[in-house]
């Protein structure tokens, strides 16, 4: 049964990419181009905008594991002092 639910998705994904291409294929020809080209103008900005912001918040995170790090190393070392 999972393998026939598997083969379902495959026919359902290429139905739909098969779809994609079409709604930019007016005509059957290579009229896509313009539109692509738009699409990827109004994109690309937004994709560098939330990798920066992704790339900044994980800096950001290891900024501050780093510190609760030390913090944590200099607890176990005065834990460690009276013996």
């Amino acid at each position: 049964m999972s393998s026939a639910k598997n083969i379902l998705k495959v026919l359902v994904g290429i139905i739909i990419f098969i779809i994609g291409i079409a709604w930019y294929v007016p005509n059957y020809g290579l009229g896509f181009y313009t539109d692509l080209v738009i699409i990827l103008e109004g994109t690309i900005g937004l994709f560098l905008l939330f990798v920066g912001l992704i790339v900044a918040w994980m800096g950001y995170d290891d900024y501050k594991m780093d510190i609760e790090m030390a913090k944590e190393e200099k607890k176990e070392e005065k834990m460690e002092e009276p013996k």
